[in-house]
């Protein structure tokens, strides 16, 4: 992703974001803290992984790239661990921190939203058609584990793209012919630690995906899975 710096937005932009960062976590709070009660120890791992996989981040000091900042996001995973209403909430509480080390903390609602919306919008979508298709335990992880996290990578692109374009902060050819082709390759890395981490956890510890239904898709598993 790319890091928001001040002085790239107007500050009515930044205070409309203000507020509708603060609606959405006001209105996602209350299943959040459902989830987090009910699933402390994926909570727990969860809080850990979004840190680790922000740190590995890039930032080109030269060139037409410079000042721009990618990561991986691993919002696919912890929604699928907690939900996307902890995993927005989660995300929020543990951003601020990240922008005051790495980033301006001024620009953190339109970071905020910009980077953790897309990808757990994604993350809804593909879960819901998933829920429409045959209980299959190889279609949930290839589905919702990789796919899910790619498309999410892609469509953050996007989203970070789009609104440094309308910002006119850099040349609109470099933005669209330069920086958005290097999300499509951190797809790939993004959606193979989402998907192997969704089955390595469905083997080994179901209780943090939560939103992986056991009675659904271990009850009409082949004998071979048992």
């Amino acid at each position: 992703m790319m890091i928001f710096q001040n002085g790239w937005f107007p500050d009515g932009v930044v205070m409309a974001a203000w507020s509708v960062l603060l609606v959405i976590f006001a209105l996602c709070a209350k299943q959040a803290w459902v989830s987090v009660s009910q699933h402390r120890s994926a909570f727990l791992v969860a809080a850990v992984v979004l840190p680790l996989a922000w740190s590995l981040n890039a930032s080109p000091e030269s060139g037409q790239l410079a000042g721009m900042s990618y990561h991986l996001l691993a919002l696919n995973l912890t929604a699928l661990m907690l939900g996307t209403s902890a995993a927005f909430c989660l995300g929020v509480l543990l951003f601020f921190p990240y922008l005051w080390l790495w980033g301006d903390w001024h620009m953190f609602p339109i970071n905020a939203l910009s980077v953790l919306l897309p990808p757990l919008l994604v993350n809804l979508g593909f879960r819901h058609w998933v829920s429409r298709l045959p209980a299959n335990i190889f279609i949930f992880i290839f589905l919702n584990g990789f796919w899910a996290a790619a498309v999410g990578m892609v469509f953050t692109g996007v989203v970070l793209v789009g609104l440094l374009d309308w910002a006119d902060v850099f040349d609109t050819a470099v933005l669209w012919k330069t920086a958005f082709p290097v999300f499509f390759l951190i797809a790939w890395a993004e959606a193979f630690l989402s998907g192997i981490s969704t089955a390595i956890f469905i083997a080994l510890k179901p209780q943090w995906i939560c939103t992986f239904d056991d009675d659904r898709y271990l009850k009409s598993a082949p004998k071979i899975w048992q």
